[in-house]
């Protein structure tokens, strides 16, 4: 009897993990253990549900982590998993923490199929992208689709703020190892406009 307690719990667990759409990036995260010592590694990809630690750190299953990652802030949980690169954690926020977060990461588990059902195509060509405080920073186009661009470049801006790529307006909606990925406020009518809507600011530019 309390076996099959026990398996109904497991499948219920998992199931609540495999509700939330894991975004993929790359975060530096600090991190406190039980045992008061710190650490430093960096997030391979997060949801509300948890994340992954890519680091040598290598906690007890079930202990508790205060981490502090990158654009995101404090977030607490429990290490579900040990593995080879690191350690996954179970993340137990209140509800506002986890609607916070869900806003912060562009609400994935909404927006990942809406994204997916656009091409993206690997291209090559520079132009620059606007931040919200006015200031502008050059940037390589790394591929592209109708709803959004992923471009490499040397500053993050934070996920959630608004920008300007080229002539585009848009949201930075995640990171990753080379720069940042924008999604589109305004799906353009074809690739062509698009193309020209991107690269126009750095002709004018050069």
């Amino acid at each position: 009897m309390r076996h099959g307690s026990n398996g109904s719990s497991a499948a219920a667990t998992g199931s609540e993990r495999r509700r939330h759409r894991r975004s993929p990036m790359k975060l530096n995260v600090r991190f406190l253990l039980d045992d008061g010592s710190e650490h430093s590694g960096s997030v391979g990809n997060i949801s509300v549900g948890g994340m992954a630690i890519k680091s040598e750190a290598r906690p007890a299953a079930g202990s508790s982590v205060i981490a502090y990652v990158q654009e995101l802030g404090r977030l607490e949980g429990l290490v579900s998993r040990i593995d080879d690169d690191g350690f996954a954690v179970r993340l137990t926020l209140s509800a506002m923490r986890r609607d916070k977060l869900e806003e912060r990461l562009g609400a994935g588990a909404k927006k990942g199929p809406e994204a997916r059902k656009f091409h993206r195509e690997t291209t090559e060509g520079v132009t620059r992208i606007q931040r919200a405080d006015g200031r502008e920073l050059s940037c390589r186009v790394i591929d592209l689709s109708l709803g959004g661009v992923s471009v490499e470049t040397a500053e993050w801006p934070p996920l959630g703020e608004q920008v300007i790529v080229g002539k585009m307006r848009g949201r930075v909606v995640r990171h990753h190892e080379a720069g940042i990925a924008i999604e589109f406020s305004e799906i353009p009518p074809s690739r062509g406009s698009l193309a020209e809507q991107l690269m126009s600011s750095e002709r004018t530019a050069a």
